[in-house]
Protein backbone atom coordinates (compact mmCIF):
# COMPACT_ATOMS: atom_id res chain seq x y z
CA UNK A 1 0.00 0.00 0.00
CA UNK A 2 2.92 2.50 0.90
CA UNK A 3 4.58 1.31 -2.49
CA UNK A 4 1.80 2.54 -4.47
CA UNK A 5 1.47 5.96 -2.34
CA UNK A 6 5.19 6.32 -3.53
CA UNK A 7 4.29 5.67 -6.67
CA UNK A 8 2.06 8.18 -6.85
CA UNK A 9 3.44 10.90 -5.31
CA UNK A 10 6.81 10.47 -7.89
CA UNK A 11 4.72 9.93 -10.79
CA UNK A 12 2.29 13.10 -10.22
CA UNK A 13 5.35 15.27 -9.88
CA UNK A 14 7.19 14.55 -12.80
CA UNK A 15 5.02 16.24 -15.26
CA UNK A 16 5.01 19.42 -13.25
CA UNK A 17 9.11 19.03 -12.84
CA UNK A 18 9.68 18.34 -16.39
CA UNK A 19 7.78 21.20 -17.61
CA UNK A 20 9.07 23.36 -15.19
CA UNK A 21 12.69 22.29 -16.36
CA UNK A 22 11.53 22.41 -20.32
CA UNK A 23 10.49 26.50 -19.34
CA UNK A 24 13.94 26.79 -17.96
CA UNK A 25 15.90 25.24 -20.94
CA UNK A 26 14.01 26.87 -23.33
CA UNK A 27 13.98 30.40 -22.05
CA UNK A 28 18.05 29.66 -21.28
CA UNK A 29 18.47 29.75 -24.65
CA UNK A 30 16.84 32.94 -25.44
CA UNK A 31 13.48 31.63 -26.78
CA UNK A 32 10.22 32.54 -25.74
CA UNK A 33 7.42 29.98 -23.84
CA UNK A 34 4.44 31.84 -25.06
CA UNK A 35 3.08 31.26 -28.67
CA UNK A 36 -0.21 32.84 -30.26
CA UNK A 37 -3.09 31.34 -28.89
CA UNK A 38 -5.41 29.12 -31.63
CA UNK A 39 -8.53 29.92 -30.16
CA UNK A 40 -9.69 33.07 -27.81
CA UNK A 41 -7.26 34.00 -25.78
CA UNK A 42 -8.96 33.73 -22.68
CA UNK A 43 -10.59 30.43 -23.50
CA UNK A 44 -7.24 29.84 -24.65
CA UNK A 45 -5.37 30.65 -21.16
CA UNK A 46 -8.15 29.27 -18.98
CA UNK A 47 -7.75 26.01 -20.30
CA UNK A 48 -3.77 25.96 -19.84
CA UNK A 49 -5.11 27.25 -16.60
CA UNK A 50 -7.02 24.20 -15.78
CA UNK A 51 -4.00 21.55 -16.82
CA UNK A 52 -1.78 23.37 -14.36
CA UNK A 53 -4.48 22.95 -11.71
CA UNK A 54 -5.11 19.36 -12.65
CA UNK A 55 -1.25 19.00 -11.93
CA UNK A 56 -1.15 20.37 -8.77
CA UNK A 57 -4.54 18.50 -7.35
CA UNK A 58 -2.41 15.21 -8.20
CA UNK A 59 0.39 16.33 -6.64
CA UNK A 60 -1.80 17.23 -3.37
CA UNK A 61 -4.00 14.50 -4.02
CA UNK A 62 -0.89 12.07 -3.86
CA UNK A 63 0.54 13.55 -0.70
CA UNK A 64 -2.55 14.13 0.92
CA UNK A 65 -5.25 11.22 -0.08
CA UNK A 66 -7.83 12.91 1.76
CA UNK A 67 -7.66 15.61 0.55
CA UNK A 68 -10.12 15.09 -1.65
CA UNK A 69 -13.38 15.14 0.98
CA UNK A 70 -13.09 19.05 1.35
CA UNK A 71 -14.08 19.81 -2.06
CA UNK A 72 -17.26 20.27 -3.13
CA UNK A 73 -19.18 17.95 -5.38
CA UNK A 74 -18.42 14.85 -4.32
CA UNK A 75 -19.22 11.53 -6.10
CA UNK A 76 -17.89 9.03 -3.36
CA UNK A 77 -16.28 9.64 0.07
CA UNK A 78 -13.21 7.07 -0.32
CA UNK A 79 -10.69 6.16 -2.80
CA UNK A 80 -10.34 2.35 -3.13
CA UNK A 81 -7.21 0.82 -3.58
CA UNK A 82 -7.95 -0.23 -7.36
CA UNK A 83 -8.59 3.47 -8.06
CA UNK A 84 -5.21 4.62 -7.13
CA UNK A 85 -3.73 1.96 -8.88
CA UNK A 86 -5.60 2.77 -12.23
CA UNK A 87 -4.46 6.30 -11.25
CA UNK A 88 -1.19 5.02 -10.87
CA UNK A 89 -1.44 3.25 -14.23
CA UNK A 90 -2.87 6.16 -15.80
CA UNK A 91 -0.50 8.65 -14.33
CA UNK A 92 2.41 6.32 -15.69
CA UNK A 93 0.62 6.37 -19.34
CA UNK A 94 0.30 10.34 -19.52
CA UNK A 95 4.23 10.22 -18.51
CA UNK A 96 5.39 8.02 -21.14
CA UNK A 97 3.46 10.50 -23.64
CA UNK A 98 4.25 13.54 -21.95
CA UNK A 99 8.23 13.11 -21.51
CA UNK A 100 9.84 11.84 -24.53
CA UNK A 101 7.22 14.48 -26.34
CA UNK A 102 8.85 17.50 -24.32
CA UNK A 103 13.03 15.86 -25.18
CA UNK A 104 11.90 15.52 -29.06
CA UNK A 105 10.60 19.18 -29.43
CA UNK A 106 12.77 19.93 -26.42
CA UNK A 107 13.50 24.05 -26.30
CA UNK A 108 11.16 24.25 -29.69
CA UNK A 109 8.04 23.57 -27.45
CA UNK A 110 5.51 26.16 -27.16
CA UNK A 111 2.62 27.47 -25.50
CA UNK A 112 0.13 28.11 -28.64
CA UNK A 113 1.47 28.55 -32.00
CA UNK A 114 5.37 29.40 -32.62
CA UNK A 115 6.08 32.88 -33.33
CA UNK A 116 9.21 32.32 -35.73
CA UNK A 117 10.96 29.88 -37.41
CA UNK A 118 10.05 26.35 -36.77
CA UNK A 119 10.05 22.51 -37.81
CA UNK A 120 7.57 19.63 -38.08
CA UNK A 121 8.24 16.22 -35.58
CA UNK A 122 7.48 13.56 -37.06
CA UNK A 123 10.13 11.57 -35.27
CA UNK A 124 10.00 9.68 -31.78
CA UNK A 125 6.85 10.38 -29.96
CA UNK A 126 5.25 11.78 -32.78
CA UNK A 127 5.72 8.04 -34.77
CA UNK A 128 2.52 7.33 -32.92
CA UNK A 129 0.35 10.28 -32.28
CA UNK A 130 0.70 13.63 -33.64
CA UNK A 131 -0.58 15.39 -30.30
CA UNK A 132 1.12 13.16 -27.96
CA UNK A 133 1.55 16.50 -24.96
CA UNK A 134 -2.13 16.56 -25.86
CA UNK A 135 -2.90 12.91 -25.51
CA UNK A 136 -1.28 12.97 -22.17
CA UNK A 137 -4.34 15.00 -20.66
CA UNK A 138 -6.56 12.45 -21.23
CA UNK A 139 -4.38 10.02 -18.71
CA UNK A 140 -3.60 13.14 -16.38
CA UNK A 141 -7.30 14.43 -15.70
CA UNK A 142 -8.38 10.38 -15.94
CA UNK A 143 -5.74 10.01 -12.73
CA UNK A 144 -6.60 13.25 -11.43
CA UNK A 145 -10.16 12.47 -11.46
CA UNK A 146 -10.07 9.16 -9.93
CA UNK A 147 -7.88 10.91 -7.19
CA UNK A 148 -10.25 13.60 -6.89
CA UNK A 149 -13.84 12.60 -7.62
CA UNK A 150 -15.83 15.83 -7.70
CA UNK A 151 -17.81 16.78 -10.20
CA UNK A 152 -16.23 20.59 -10.14
CA UNK A 153 -13.00 19.14 -11.31
CA UNK A 154 -14.05 17.01 -13.54
CA UNK A 155 -16.28 18.91 -15.46
CA UNK A 156 -13.29 21.79 -15.61
CA UNK A 157 -11.53 18.60 -16.73
CA UNK A 158 -14.08 17.92 -19.75
CA UNK A 159 -14.25 21.37 -20.55
CA UNK A 160 -10.78 21.92 -21.25
CA UNK A 161 -10.53 18.52 -23.03
CA UNK A 162 -12.97 19.94 -25.51
CA UNK A 163 -11.32 23.23 -25.59
CA UNK A 164 -8.01 21.34 -26.45
CA UNK A 165 -9.14 19.56 -29.17
CA UNK A 166 -10.69 22.95 -30.98
CA UNK A 167 -6.78 24.45 -30.15
CA UNK A 168 -5.64 21.10 -32.07
CA UNK A 169 -8.30 21.72 -34.81
CA UNK A 170 -6.57 25.51 -35.34
CA UNK A 171 -3.19 24.13 -35.08
CA UNK A 172 -3.73 21.99 -37.43
CA UNK A 173 -5.25 24.16 -40.20
CA UNK A 174 -1.71 26.27 -39.15
CA UNK A 175 0.42 23.29 -39.89
CA UNK A 176 -1.08 22.49 -43.31
CA UNK A 177 -0.36 26.20 -44.31
CA UNK A 178 2.91 25.82 -42.80
CA UNK A 179 3.59 22.59 -44.31
CA UNK A 180 1.67 21.96 -46.70
CA UNK A 181 1.77 18.19 -48.47
CA UNK A 182 4.38 16.90 -46.12
CA UNK A 183 1.64 17.48 -43.26
CA UNK A 184 -0.74 16.03 -45.31
CA UNK A 185 1.24 12.86 -45.68
CA UNK A 186 2.20 13.20 -41.78
CA UNK A 187 -1.29 13.26 -40.86
CA UNK A 188 -2.73 10.24 -43.50
CA UNK A 189 -0.16 8.17 -41.65
CA UNK A 190 -0.62 9.27 -38.13
CA UNK A 191 -3.37 9.49 -35.78
CA UNK A 192 -4.37 12.77 -34.22
CA UNK A 193 -4.17 11.19 -30.59
CA UNK A 194 -3.69 7.36 -30.41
Amino acid sequence: MQLLQFGLVVLSLVPTIATGLLAYQTMRAGFKIKGRATINKLLFWFSKAIVSLAFALLIIASFSPDFFLKLPFLIQNDIADVQKLMSLIFLLAGNLLLLPAYYTMSIFTRVGLPTGEHVLQTEGVYRISRNPMYTSFFFFFGACFLLVPSLLPGVLMLLTLALHHRIIQKEEAYLESAFGEVYLNYKARVARYL
